[in-house]
């Protein structure tokens, strides 16, 4: 008999990819509150801040998942005053 292929092992494997779907449920929850709370902070910026905000956040070079979330809060705000996000 296969062992990749008994009922013990796919019992494993789908435990496995619940508890992945779960972490991923987990992680995106995280995500979406971390920009909201982006998001209300940019709702309170003048429009020359955010544009200042912008203009800094062109020069800086560094990543990580909580800096995507900064700047998926910063887009968006953006996106709602009509103000230019891309970089040039």
């Amino acid at each position: 008999m296969n062992p990749n292929s008994d009922l013990k092992n796919k019992k494993n494997n789908e435990s496995v990819m619940a508890a992945n779907a779960e972490s991923s449920t987990v992680d995106a929850g995280y995500a979406e509150s971390r920009i909201s709370a982006y998001a209300a902070r940019f709702a309170a910026y003048s429009d020359e801040r955010l544009k200042q905000t912008v203009d800094h956040e062109r020069k800086v070079r560094g990543w990580g998942s909580e800096r995507s979330y900064f700047l998926a809060a910063l887009r968006g705000e953006c996106e709602k005053r009509g103000i230019d996000y891309c970089w040039k």
